[in-house]
């Protein structure tokens, strides 16, 4: 019995890492793409270098926090619908940075319907959504009730969504310099308080 569950793990490990890692390595291709149109256009320029740097960030909290929450103890030894349906909503985050790589320059957000930003919002309302959910489920199906919820990852993505918002309502041009300037801050923020300050699976 005990060697069952240990090769369940081990195959539960094996798929969330290969999923998750592919599908973080296609956002990064998709991003070369827009940046290297960017650069052939307009040179290096420092709103180009800003943009892509968010992606990086956020790319970055997202494949360290996501890969380590499904390698867990605390989610490996649930029940496997509880696994998957983590999973499924990795994958969908995944999916949104790889659009997401797809604008990551000024001049791919100014002939697409759904820009960077929007894109960004999609990210993190998602994630606050996962979040809640998680505690949700867990009132209704005993069998779901976690014993670790990851709480300030939904804190912290609420603060950026209303922060992010807020900002455009009173920028007319959230792709100016200025703008670029503050969203970097914003998830540099963002990113500094997830990895390093809550690092909730002690990877640092």
């Amino acid at each position: 019995m005990e060697n069952t569950k240990k090769q369940q793990i081990e195959k539960r490990n094996l798929l969330s890492s290969f999923f998750v890692t592919l599908l973080i390595a296609l956002a990064y291709q998709e991003m070369i793409t827009p940046v290297r149109e960017s650069v052939r256009t307009s040179g290096f320029t420092l709103e180009t270098f800003l943009l892509m740097s968010v992606f990086f960030l956020t790319t970055m909290r997202f494949f360290v926090g996501n890969q380590l929450h499904l390698l867990s103890e605390s989610l490996v030894t649930m029940p496997g619908l509880v696994w998957f349906y983590d999973l499924m909503i990795i994958i969908i985050q995944s999916v949104v940075l790889t659009f997401l790589g797809g604008v990551s320059s000024v001049e791919a957000n100014r002939q697409t319907p759904v820009d960077f930003v929007q894109l960004l919002i999609i990210l993190y309302v998602i994630d606050v959504a996962w979040i809640i959910s998680q505690w949700i489920l867990g009132k209704i199906l005993p069998k779901w009730r976690r014993v670790f919820i990851p709480w300030a990852w939904g804190i912290l993505n609420s603060i950026l969504v209303i922060c992010i918002q807020a900002f455009r309502f009173f920028v007319n041009d959230i792709y100016s310099t200025f703008g670029i300037v503050v969203l970097f801050v914003l998830n540099l923020i963002g990113f500094i308080v997830d990895v390093v300050l809550v690092d909730y699976y002690d990877a640092l």
